[in-house]
């Protein structure tokens, strides 16, 4: 309870309580942040500048919107001494604003690879009509937090909010839902590589359902007539761009495990003795021959050439490598 000048009180605890849960929640994930852009620092990998301009850009974003995030909950419990605003917080408006300049570009970046993984065109295009949608309700509500100014008028805030939360869940939905299956698609037969297959849906689902379950419950929250005027949604909005970020980074930073275990896979296939497949590489070319016969029946064999220049094309189509290409290295239907 806050106490007003007059001396009545006024229970603030569903307008302070999930903003400051929010926070909290935010400044943890800043920490799992933190550590996977060391872990991308340090990797061996060595990517193009555009995609550490990319990477950095995000998290130079996401320390300013962790930063700004406790100046205004330091604003509304210290100075304001917690009693209830008129105005909305100062920095209010960079909440919106950092989930869009976080959430949208890594949602092009899923889409690009979704793109990049599928033969189906209409597939990635919904998806991203829908992050575009996203993307404009989110500038909407950006400009409409200082046109409403006081919590009275956050009513003015419902349309633009309700734009951009229901077509950013269903955005992540779509793409957590989209990779999951496509990875799932790339299964060989082979216990190996389908292994590394399962590993790669894993984190997908782990880490995009998670993101795509906050921005449900943000809008469930925000939906909810109960709710409404209260800022309960907030304890799932707040810590969205680090959700975002943590999805990206999880891809990127696995890429030189999954790589490690593609070669592994590689050195079992080249040992000769994989299910009943005998391998052979052709000397002076770019193609791997694979004999595919039972070990005692080598005169009714099979073979079947990939072409590696072929994968390095398919593979040069992304901006931004992701984890699943490798995929694309050992991928062939069961026979």
């Amino acid at each position: 309870m806050a106490a007003l000048p007059n001396g009545a009180t006024v229970d603030v605890r569903l307008t302070y309580g999930p903003l400051l849960i929010g926070v909290f929640f935010n400044m943890i994930l800043y920490g799992v942040v933190a550590t996977q852009q060391l872990a991308y620092l340090e990797s061996t990998r060595r990517d193009r500048w555009p995609t550490k301009l990319f990477v950095w850009s995000i998290f130079v974003v996401l320390t300013a919107n962790t930063v700004f995030d406790m100046h205004m909950m330091f604003q509304v419990t210290i100075l304001q001494y917690g009693a209830p605003l008129d105005k909305l917080p100062t920095l209010f408006v960079t909440q919106p604003l950092s989930v869009v300049l976080v959430g949208f570009p890594i949602q092009i970046f899923f889409i690009w690879r979704i793109r990049s993984l599928t033969t189906f065109t209409i597939i990635p295009v919904v998806i991203f009509l829908f992050s575009l949608v996203s993307f404009s309700g989110g500038v909407w509500t950006v400009v409409m937090v200082p046109i409403a100014g006081t919590f009275r008028n956050i009513p003015l805030l419902y349309r633009s909010a309700e734009v951009w939360l229901i077509s950013s869940a269903v955005t992540d939905l779509s793409i957590a839902a989209t990779l999951a299956a496509i990875l799932r698609a790339h299964k060989t037969g082979y216990r190996t590589t389908d292994t590394i297959v399962d590993k790669l849906v894993r984190m997908t689902v782990q880490t995009g359902l998670i993101t795509a379950l906050c921005s449900v419950l943000d809008v469930v929250c925000f939906l909810t007539p109960a709710l409404r005027g209260e800022t309960v949604n907030f304890i799932w909005n707040i810590p969205l761009p680090k959700l975002y970020a943590i999805c990206l980074m999880s891809t990127l930073n696995a890429r030189e495990s999954l790589s490690a275990a593609m070669s592994n896979a590689r050195d079992v296939l080249t040992s000769g003795e994989f299910l009943g497949t005998a391998v052979t590489v052709a000397p002076r070319t770019h193609n791997v021959d694979l004999e595919r016969r039972p070990p005692r029946q080598a005169e009714k064999s099979e073979t079947r050439t990939v072409s590696e220049e072929d994968q390095a094309d398919e593979h040069k189509s992304s901006p931004v490598e992701f984890a699943g290409d490798a995929l694309s290295t050992t991928s062939e239907q069961r026979q």
